[in-house]
């Protein structure tokens, strides 16, 4: 199986949408096969990737046998990552979708559809929802982004303290795969926030990648594309990828660590 992160915050506007994108697509650039999963009945990963324009089918039609995984997960034109609605058409699909992901089953299936992907990014609803508690308990890690506004820094405990609740009576093995900073605009004005972040959270704990606020991912969102696909998003794309690579990094790092733990040949 593949793994499968989860992307949430308990505030919303901080750019959950935009980094399961970005990130997704950049990890795709490395030969990843990534599957991005829209979770959020508000449908933002829906949006950003003109998804609507192929289907506006997706888990909840799983989930009622109306559809084959075929029909909902909608490959990109290079094949390297698949999108997947959440199937949430009507007002009454709404009370389905979560009484569904209470029950188990959303995330059951996106478990099972994860088998077939090296990332898993779900797109999760802000807030500590029984929802973002299901998709929780099946995910390996759950990726947290923070604006730098204060208000951002200052409800991220209660979302740490959702993660030692699941930890302890869900799923055990559930990561915290780091705190990403977003939307920074300026560091000298915002440095009374940083200072707090850091003060805060440990190292090991933060990405030392920070996502710059830039009008080009206002841009790219309007055309439905990643920043790395639009002309003259260079430099806003460049902070996902090296995201990525500070991703991967770690995630050699802590795979080296498991490794030298075993007897073997290497």
């Amino acid at each position: 199986m593949g793994k499968i992160i989860t992307v949430a915050s308990q505030k919303g506007g901080v750019g959950k949408t935009t980094t399961a994108l970005n990130l997704g697509y950049s990890l795709s650039r490395f030969g990843q096969k990534v599957l991005l999963v829209d979770s959020d009945v508000q449908g933002g990963m829906v949006i950003m990737s003109n998804l609507k324009k192929r289907t506006t089918m997706g888990l909840l039609d799983i989930l009622k046998n109306n559809a084959k995984v075929k029909d909902v997960v909608i490959a990109t034109k290079d094949n390297t990552m698949g999108v997947l609605g959440p199937g949430v058409t009507q007002a009454e699909d709404i009370f389905l979708f979560e009484r569904e992901a209470r029950k188990g089953n959303v995330g059951k299936l996106i478990a099972s559809l994860s088998e077939s992907y090296d990332y898993t990014f779900i797109d999760a609803p802000a807030g500590v929802s029984s929802v973002v508690t299901s998709l929780l308990g099946i995910s390996t890690s759950v990726l947290l982004p923070i604006s730098c506004r204060i208000i951002s820094v200052r409800t991220l405990p209660l979302f740490l303290k959702l993660i030692q609740k699941i930890r302890k009576n869900i799923n055990p093995s559930l990561m915290l795969e780091g705190i990403l900073i977003t939307m920074a605009e300026n560091v000298d004005s915002e440095s009374d926030v940083f200072d707090e972040i850091v003060e805060h959270f440990p190292a090991s704990v933060l990405f030392q990648t920070v996502i710059p606020y830039d009008d080009a991912f206002e841009m790219a969102g309007m055309k439905s594309i990643p920043v790395g696909m639009l002309e003259g998003g260079e430099e806003a794309a460049q902070a996902y990828m090296n995201l990525a690579i500070e991703f991967k990094t770690r995630e050699l790092s802590q795979t080296k660590q498991g490794a030298d733990e075993d007897e073997g040949l290497f």
